[in-house]
């Protein structure tokens, strides 16, 4: 047994009958390693593939008219990552999805996934879920943005560790939507 794919096995045997996983499992054969700053996914590219994280951070990002680079999403261990937009609609990459740490990743083709969801049912509900959460926490994340204030959206953040522990402050601010001056003077009102 590789240890390496223990993690993706146990979250799929949270969702599956775990005599269910192994072809699921299978899917996610291809292991890479990502070092600091290194690329998963670059603008133009086709996000054929789903990435599993086994171990690391990472910040998904684009880089607006005006040459900033603004941080959309950040994915940790035991979460999935990839461009979304490309891998749903077969389109070339919006989106930067950069390692923030020294990563490790398991890799399976969509087209692999989808001909799974064809062949067993029962891991179409991971693809439902899957994408279900993925506009829970987008719509989640567009409401905050219009609703609440950079500083009520930085103390929603620092109830999440992972956030404060890994990500550096400047790609917290443009996570938040604001400049690393505006971040600096929320952070010494706070404390």
């Amino acid at each position: 047994m590789e240890p390496h794919i223990e993690k993706v096995r146990s979250y799929f045997s949270e969702m599956l009958p775990k005599e269910d996983v192994e072809d699921i499992v299978r899917a996610f054969a291809v292991r890479l390693r990502l070092k600091k700053g290194e690329c998963l996914v670059v603008p133009g590219q086709r996000s054929t593939f789903l990435a599993f994280i086994n171990s690391g951070s990472f910040r998904v990002h684009f880089i607006n008219h005006k040459g900033e680079e603004i941080t959309t999403w950040f994915s940790f261990a035991g979460m999935f990552v990839t461009d979304l937009l490309s891998y749903y609609k077969d389109c070339p990459a919006m989106y930067y999805v950069e390692a923030l740490e020294e990563s490790e990743v398991l890799v399976a083709q969509k087209s692999h996934l989808d001909r799974l969801y064809l062949e067993r049912p029962e891991y179409r509900e991971f693809g439902r879920k899957f994408a279900e959460n993925g506009m829970v926490l987008l719509m989640e994340r567009m409401v905050s943005l219009q609703t609440k204030s950079a500083e009520e959206r930085y103390l929603e953040l620092l109830a999440r560790p992972e956030f404060m522990k890994k990500i550096p402050l400047k790609h917290l601010a443009t996570y938040l939507g604001i400049t690393d001056s505006s971040l600096s003077r929320i952070r010494k009102s706070i404390y």
